[in-house]
């Protein structure tokens, strides 16, 4: 006999396994019970709330304390509600639902960073631009609990959102793998550096940035002793100005990826990584296509056919846009 128990706290060894009762202030996807039905983000769960669908009201209430793809009734006015199921949003779906302050690196873009890094759990991960903390949540859970993510932020309100964000993801599972800095990443470098190793206070003024010309940095910074950071993203307008003063801070034969929307951005960075040791391997536009892969009852079936169903697979009705250029450039050395 199968024995079903609710499971109380995090799971010894898989520390992004969570409870599996929703509880108060967890983020939860909302799907319609029924073929095609519409789904939404809600949350933090609320005793007091409640989500209001074309099918009714549904209270925070009725899913707190509820097993993920249970059966939840909205209530009607005028009758019966429609029925629900709940379940914890995965990754791919929290990043594109949950609040913005700006747009997004969307899990296709993501996936493909992590792969051009190379990352793997315990790394030490350098991040400009925070943004929306999308990334930010991919990274930490690539790197693991003994790794760490170092995201650098300029705009203070919009760091504060990204780690409101992080939090409300599974209970704040990937919190502890991300450290949240503000400022302009070439003023701060310094002072993420002496965070993580503080013996570098000895060679490093951490209040002091970096210097204002990008070759004389390179030379002072280039022969950094103890390189940091076994991978590093740039999401910004220019990542050739900033590339000089973090150069240093790189492991040899460790890459940076820079996310770029515009082909000119792209052409302008190659050309600013001749003067170098930054070899550029790969330069790409990830396209993901979604299909719709179901059974349709056919409206004329043909008398002599075996069955009235048939298999629709068509590509799916979501938008395929242009989201950026990602750009991979390996470190040959410090000189």
């Amino acid at each position: 006999m199968i024995l079903a128990r609710k499971i109380i706290g995090r799971v010894a060894g898989h520390p992004y396994v969570t409870q599996a009762t929703f509880a108060d202030g967890d983020m939860v996807i909302v799907r319609e019970w029924s073929r095609g039905g519409k789904s939404a983000l809600i949350g933090p769960l609320s005793p007091s709330e409640s989500y209001h669908t074309r099918k009714g009201v549904l209270p925070h209430n009725a899913i707190i304390g509820q097993l993920p793809r249970a059966r939840i009734e909205s209530t009607k006015k005028d009758g019966a509600g429609g029925l629900f199921m709940a379940q914890f949003p995965t990754l791919d779906e929290y990043v594109p639902l949950c609040s913005r302050r700006c747009t997004p690196i969307y899990p296709k873009d993501a996936s493909a960073i992590l792969t051009m890094l190379d990352t793997s759990p315990g790394d030490c991960i350098l991040e400009a631009g925070t943004g929306n903390a999308g990334l930010s949540m991919y990274l930490a859970r690539a790197v693991g609990p003994n790794g760490k993510v170092h995201t650098v932020e300029r705009s203070s309100s919009t760091s504060e959102h990204a780690q409101l964000v992080v939090e409300q993801f599974r209970r704040g599972v990937l919190m502890p793998s991300i450290v949240f800095h503000v400022g302009v990443l070439g003023e701060v470098i310094n002072k993420v550096a002496v965070s993580i190793d503080k013996s570098l206070a000895t060679v490093l003024n951490a209040e002091k940035p970096l210097a204002e010309d990008p070759e004389q940095t390179w030379k002072e910074q280039g022969n950094i002793v103890a390189p940091l950071f076994d991978g590093i993203v740039l999401d910004m307008p220019t990542p050739w100005t900033q590339l000089p003063q973090i150069f240093g801070f790189l492991k040899t034969d460790r890459f940076v990826v820079c996310y770029l929307p515009s082909i000119s951005q792209v052409i302008d960075l190659v050309r600013a990584s001749r003067q170098w040791p930054l070899l550029v391997e790969d330069v790409v536009e990830v396209d993901w296509r979604s299909w719709d892969i179901k059974v349709a009852v056919v409206r004329n079936p043909d008398p002599l056919a075996a069955s009235d169903e048939a298999m629709v697979c068509r590509p799916t009705h979501t938008p395929i846009g242009h989201t950026a250029f990602l750009v991979k450039l390996r470190k040959c050395g410090a000189q």
